[in-house]
C-alpha cells in the first residue's frame, strides 16, 4: 500500500484541485483519499513533486501512433508498437481504428488478433471499425469503393465467431437496419453514429438510442442551416456521448466550445490519431500539425490528426477554456463511460483502477502507471 502526495489531482469531484491530499493506492486499485495529516506515518510515500495527476487517459480511435498503424496493415507488431507509444503518453486504454475497408482485411485482422491473442497489449481494449457502412456523400476520406450497405452475410462474417475482438462500430444509420444494429449490441459491439447522409428526424431518432453515442460531431456531417437543421441540432437535442477532435484543424475551438456548452456531461476527447507509415497512405502536413491526403486534383484531404490524449486536453484548457477537472474526465471518464468502464476507470476515487498519468506544468509526461506498477517512471 502506497500513498501519492504532494501532486495536483484531478479526475473526480472529491480530487480536483484540492491541496494536500495523499491517493492511497494498494494493489492494482484506488482505496483511499485522505489528506496528507491523515496517512499512516508507516505508509511508504511517494512524493509527485507537484506534478498533475490523473486518471489514465482513454482513446476510442487511433488510427496509428508509434509509426505502427494496425487498423490499415494488420500487421500484429504494428499494434504493439502502437500500444507502447499510447501508453508511454499516459494512454492506459485505446481502441485500435480500422477505417472502411474490405471484409478480407477485416478478417484478416481478426485473425491476427486470434493468433496473438496472448501478446495484444494490455492497455489495448479492441478494435473500432469507423465504416465501411457510411453515406457516399459524407464519407470525407474514407475510400470510395469500399463505403457500401451492410448485409447479413457481412456481418455474421465478421460477428458470428465467439471472438472477433470489434469493442465499437461506426456506421451510418441509412446504410444498415435497425435488425443489423441490434444484432451487433448482442454481439456486444457499441455502434455509434458517423459519416451519415440522413436528416434530422433520422439522425434524432438514432442517436436519441442511450445504447448510441456519436463518433466524431462536426467531421462527416452537413453544417447546421436555419431551414434543415441536419446532424449537428439533433446531437446537441439529444445529448448522445459525443467525441470530438481538439486539435484545431478537424474542428475550430469556437466550435469545440459550443458543443461543451451544449453538451458539458456527454463531450469526450478522442485523437483520430495518424502517424508516419506508408500503408496510410498520407503526408504530415506541418503548416496544419495534421495528416492529409492529395487527391487527384492537387488537394490536400483532412484524414487524422497529430493530437495525442494529453496535448488535447491542453487544448480544452487553454484554448477552449475549459477546466482542469472536466476536460480531464472528457480524456478519461466519458470516454470509458462510451465503453460500459465507468465504473472500473476513469476516475481518482476509491475502488477505481489505478490508471494514472502525472505530467507537469509544461505538460511533459512523468509518469504512467497502469493496474498499480509504473510502466514509466521518470
Amino acid at each position: 500500500m502506497i500513498a501519492l502526495i504532494n501532486g495536483k489531482f484531478y479526475g473526480s469531484e472529491i480530487v480536483d484541485g484540492f491541496p494536500n491530499l495523499g491517493l492511497i493506492i494498494d494493489g492494482n486499485r484506488i482505496v483511499d483519499v485522505l489528506h496528507e495529516s491523515k496517512i499512516p506515518e508507516e505508509m511508504e510515500r511517494v512524493d509527485m513533486h507537484g506534478s498533475y495527476v490523473t486518471p489514465g487517459f482513454i482513446d476510442l480511435l487511433v488510427n496509428g501512433s508509434g509509426g505502427g498503424a494496425f487498423g490499415v496493415t494488420a500487421v500484429f507488431s504494428e499494434l504493439k508498437d502502437m500500444g507502447d507509444t499510447m501508453m508511454a503518453e499516459g494512454t492506459t486504454g485505446f481502441l485500435a481504428a480500422a477505417p472502411s475497408n474490405t471484409l478480407p482485411m477485416y478478417l484478416k485482422m481478426q485473425e491476427a488478433l486470434k493468433e496473438h491473442q496472448s501478446e495484444i497489449p494490455a492497455n489495448c481494449l479492441g478494435m473500432h471499425l469507423e465504416g465501411p457502412f457510411f453515406s457516399m456523400e459524407n464519407r470525407g476520406a474514407h475510400r470510395e469503393d469500399c463505403v457500401r450497405d451492410c448485409t447479413d452475410a457481412e456481418l455474421n462474417a465478421l460477428f458470428g465467431k465467439d471472438q472477433h475482438f470489434v469493442s465499437m462500430m461506426s456506421v451510418s444509420p441509412e446504410r444498415i437496419s435497425d435488425k443489423q444494429v441490434l444484432y451487433m449490441e448482442e454481439k456486444g459491439v457499441r455502434i455509434s453514429y458517423a459519416h451519415s447522409a440522413a436528416g434530422y428526424g433520422e439522425t434524432l431518432r438514432f442517436v436519441s438510442n442511450p445504447r448510441h453515442s456519436v463518433t466524431h460531431i462536426y467531421n462527416g456531417m452537413t453544417p447546421m442551416h436555419h431551414r434543415m437543421p441536419g446532424h449537428i441540432p439533433a446531437i446537441f437535442h439529444a445529448k448522445p456521448m459525443t467525441g470530438v477532435i481538439v486539435d484545431g484543424v478537424h474542428v475550430a475551438y469556437e466550435m469545440v466550445r459550443m458543443a461543451y456548452e451544449m453538451m458539458p456531461e456527454s463531450l469526450y476527447l478522442f485523437t483520430d490519431r495518424f502517424t508516419d507509415c506508408p500503408a496510410m497512405n498520407v503526408e504530415y502536413d506541418a503548416e496544419r500539425d495534421c495528416f492529409a491526403r492529395t487527391d487527384a486534383e492537387g488537394r490536400k484531404i483532412l484524414c487524422g490528426s497529430a493530437l495525442s490524449m494529453l496535448k488535447a486536453v491542453r487544448n480544452c484548457v487553454e484554448h477552449v477554456g475549459i477546466p482542469m477537472g472536466k476536460a480531464v474526465r472528457m480524456a478519461s471518464y466519458y470516454p470509458a463511460k462510451v465503453l460500459g468502464l465507468d465504473k472500473k476507470v476513469g476516475l481518482l476515487e476509491p475502488g477505481y483502477q489505478a490508471n494514472l498519468v502525472s505530467f507537469d506544468e509544461d505538460w511533459n509526461v512523468k509518469k504512467v502507471m497502469f493496474e498499480g506498477k509504473w510502466v514509466k517512471n521518470g
